[in-house]
């Protein structure tokens, strides 16, 4: 089944974020593999991974399941050529990536609008992961209502209590996993909390990857969010 569909018939859904650079900060990723990473765990009860265009277009991934692919970044320009993207039956579903300097900050709209138009002539389920560098209330709106004027369907940002009492003019909402805990009480203590949100879909990448048991995280978030 489809990401999108899944969004329409279950309550929340779960995706593992595969799209991070091999740096200093995913050093398990780097030596799993991100291909013998999607193997070993391709089977359990999430609902697919987000990819990278860099990567992907080049080498594709392979797995059962559906996933996002990463198209566009800013502040590093960088936009996938759409073109390219058509090449693959199987992108169905693409991320965008912005960060906000302040709550008048229009950058990341005149970047993206027109490209994202053409993404919807196209029918792409899209994706905004979006981040206000300055973490408050107002910062946070801001960020929704880009996501808003840009016209996507869903938005990915950091866990924040409050958002739940912010305009989400209907997007679709994922919580970002953030930083490696790599306590396990912890982290489960943060996914109840996301959980509490009612709304909220998960997307963790390395607090999934950089643990010694990705498997038991998996099925712990899973079995989470589908009681």
């Amino acid at each position: 089944m489809s990401i999108k569909d899944k969004l329409s018939k279950n309550k929340r859904i779960f995706i593992i974020p595969l799209d991070h650079p091999e740096v200093n900060d995913t050093p398990s990723l780097v030596s799993i593999g991100k291909q013998n990473f999607v193997n070993s765990v391709d089977s359990l009860n999430h609902d697919g991974y987000i990819f990278h265009s860099y990567e992907y277009l080049s080498k594709p991934i392979k797995t059962n399941k559906d996933f996002f692919l990463t198209i566009g970044e800013l502040p590093d320009n960088y936009l996938c050529k759409i073109s390219n993207l058509e090449k693959f039956s199987k992108i169905k579903n693409v991320t965008i990536f912005f960060e906000t300097e302040n709550e008048f900050d229009q950058k990341p709209y005149e970047f993206y609008k027109n490209y994202i138009k053409e993404l919807k002539k196209r029918n792409y389920f899209i994706m905004v992961m979006a981040y206000p560098q300055i973490k408050n209330n107002q910062n946070y709106q801001h960020v929704l209502d880009i996501t808003n004027q840009l016209g996507c369907n869903a938005i990915k940002t950091d866990y924040y209590p409050n958002l739940i009492n912010l305009n989400l003019y209907q997007l679709k909402l994922f919580i970002a996993g953030g930083k490696y805990i790599p306590n396990n009480n912890n982290f489960q203590t943060f996914v109840k909390n996301v959980e509490k949100l009612k709304i909220a879909n998960c997307s963790f990448g390395r607090n999934i990857f950089e643990s010694k048991n990705y498997q038991k995280r998996i099925n712990f978030v899973a079995s989470l969010i589908r009681h």
